[in-house]
């Protein structure tokens, strides 16, 4: 039986529209909700007669859920659902540093990885320090800004033979102050990849002070170098790394923010201070422990 195909002009309830002027009228209040994908794609998700009606790809979820023994590793867990494991979180991030070769005060683990980048754009951003962006981009950044009354300064994506990278000259051209510059790479919504000179470029021209935030979530699903390595030499630099695409965790909520400590200590007056649900904590280090997941699911 062939599933049904929507036009999203048929969408019922809220628009994506509508539901960004509510959220702009939000954004006066000292604080805003984080937009995630999940509920970008919420915003203009069409009601389906049954919940499981119909093929969506609109929240770049993946269906194949969390891996056999991140699945093993949650049930085991799950006795201890009554307890604080502040030690289980700790232990996740020196997993993780372990693996890239990384100093384990430079890991902060968040549940998933856009509490981390809203809360970069609000330490870092302000009406005198913008926020610059590829366009097409990933639209949770801008949101952030409003808070801080930042300008977002939308860069186009350079396209040298239809590869739709990010402009990375032109951004720098963009302003003399940035607070942030924001690049995803692979390039959600295009797909597409920014190179590793291209990056080392942005890092080593831009202003003093400036923020460079590195958005790894589809990371895995490419054969593009990761940026990690700017951490390690001490950069402004601030990578974020999620389980929410190729790992299959994206109802789980597992991330990482990665930078220098003194970065970090930015980030955490603005949340993240409370224990991180142990399941997914323990589905997130049988994931990173699996060292096939990665190749066979990519």
């Amino acid at each position: 039986m062939s599933s049904p195909i929507v036009d999203p002009s048929a969408c019922s309830g809220v628009s994506r529209r509508s539901f960004m002027r509510i959220a702009a009228a939000t954004s006066a209040l000292a604080t805003m909700p984080i937009f995630t994908e999940s509920r970008l794609a919420f915003a203009q998700r069409p009601r389906f007669a049954k919940s499981d009606s119909g093929i969506h790809i609109d929240a770049n979820e993946n269906p194949l859920g969390p891996s056999e023994k991140a699945r093993e590793a949650m049930t085991a867990i799950i006795p201890k659902g009554g307890r604080y494991e502040f030690n289980m979180q700790m232990d996740l991030a020196e997993t993780f540093a372990k693996i890239e070769g990384l100093d384990p005060e430079s890991v902060m683990p968040y549940a998933g990885s856009s509490e981390p980048l809203h809360y970069t754009v609000l330490a870092f951003t302000s009406p005198s320090k913008p926020l610059v962006i590829g366009d097409p981009g990933y639209e949770a950044p801008m949101w952030a800004a409003k808070v801080t009354k930042a300008p977002v300064l939308k860069v186009p994506l350079a396209d040298p033979k239809g590869a739709a990278t990010h402009d990375v000259k032109a951004m720098l051209a963009a302003s003399t102050t940035p607070g942030v510059i924001y690049i995803c790479n692979p390039n959600n919504p295009t797909g597409t990849v920014t190179s590793t000179a291209d990056i080392e470029y942005v890092v080593a021209n831009a202003p003093k002070g400036t923020i460079v935030m590195i958005d790894e979530a589809y990371i895995h699903l490419s054969d593009v170098p990761s940026s990690l390595h700017f951490v390690k030499e001490g950069k402004d630099v601030v990578v974020l790394r999620t389980f929410s695409k190729l790992y299959g965790m994206a109802g789980i909520r597992m991330g990482f923010a990665v930078a220098r400590p003194d970065i970090l200590k930015q980030l955490t007056p603005l949340g993240g201070q409370n224990s991180l649900p142990i399941t997914a904590i323990a589905a997130a280090k049988a994931s990173l422990l699996d060292t096939e997941l990665v190749s066979s699911r990519r």
